[in-house]
């Protein structure tokens, strides 16, 4: 009887084009891959990949198993989420995620997972955006919430969430700022998000104009090091004021309101098209009610 593991090693060596990735993403060694091969190709009693090349290529009977495989393993998924006890629910995925989310909904999202699947152990990967985008389409990790949307084919993508950005400071900063022009922000560095970023681009951009001063732009991949440096006075940050609720609040740190207006960040939920991706899409069916809660609708 064909092994559904056997299935799945021959549609994951299809996708990534290698028995070693395939060895890797599904946690195995490459010999142990070869040999599920090898015994799916002599049941079969056909080959599925040809190995005489350079560059590993399936053969026409391999993509006939394929079409067959994905459709089997769907609905093996769509079965044990259908009618399983979501609680035993096992197994490991890597979740990649903008720091953004770090700081706002991302606790009370693992919370309720943890509740829903208390043995589903996640693998968290903070990053920005840009970087998690090509991490995902190299297999490197199985679901990212990032800025979207995404322009990859391959991809499955949702709407989650949206932040505005704005211009953040000190009291002591505020005090100093008389209209609020952009010649006048531009006497103090500007505290925002990694060059190859959003915020990075679009400050840069409003900062284009010949007639402007060139300002000095501290950029950095740690929002935590973002805000400490503004509540040191260090500097004016251009980040979502949803991350530093508590401090503004507070009165530590004030939204500037300068115009014109950052666009906002768009945060999407982005997959790809799996055969185990039913996990993934419950999941981000989590993320979509967390982003939901009354806290966290204002962001939106």
């Amino acid at each position: 009887m064909v092994d559904f593991k056997a299935l799945e090693t021959v549609l994951w060596i299809a996708q990534l084009e290698s028995f070693r990735a395939a060895a890797e993403k599904l946690n195995t060694t490459q010999p142990a891959i070869s040999v599920r091969v090898a015994q799916l190709e002599e049941e079969l009693g056909t080959q599925l990949f040809d190995r005489s090349r350079r560059t590993l290529t399936i053969t026409p009977a391999g993509r006939q198993v394929l079409t067959y495989a994905d459709r089997l393993l769907r609905l093996r998924a769509e079965m044990l989420h259908a009618v399983a006890d979501r609680t035993h629910l096992s197994g490991t995925f890597k979740l990649g995620v903008a720091e953004t989310i770090v700081h706002t909904w991302l606790p009370s999202f693992l919370e309720q997972v943890s509740n829903t699947y208390p043995k589903l152990a996640l693998e968290i990967e903070v990053d920005i955006s840009t970087n998690l985008r090509e991490r995902l389409l190299q297999q490197k990790i199985d679901l990212a919430f990032l800025v979207g949307p995404l322009s990859a084919p391959a991809v499955i993508q949702c709407q989650l969430c949206r932040f505005p950005v704005s211009f953040v400071a000190s009291p002591k900063i505020r005090a100093d700022i008389e209209s609020g022009s952009l010649d006048e922000i531009a006497r103090w560095p500007l505290l925002t998000f990694a060059r190859n970023t959003q915020p990075y681009v679009q400050v840069t951009e409003l900062f284009a104009d010949p007639a402007l001063p060139t300002p000095r732009i501290y950029a950095s991949s740690s929002l935590a090091t973002l805000i400490r440096m503004a509540l040191d006075s260090l500097g004016i940050a251009v980040i979502p004021p949803a991350i530093v609720t508590v401090d503004l609040a507070a009165g530590r740190l004030v939204d500037l309101n300068i115009s014109p207006k950052l666009p906002d960040l768009q945060f999407v939920a982005g997959w790809l098209g799996t055969p185990d991706r039913r996990t993934f899409e419950e999941v981000v069916e989590i993320a979509t009610r967390v982003v939901q809660q009354p806290e966290f609708r204002s962001d939106r």
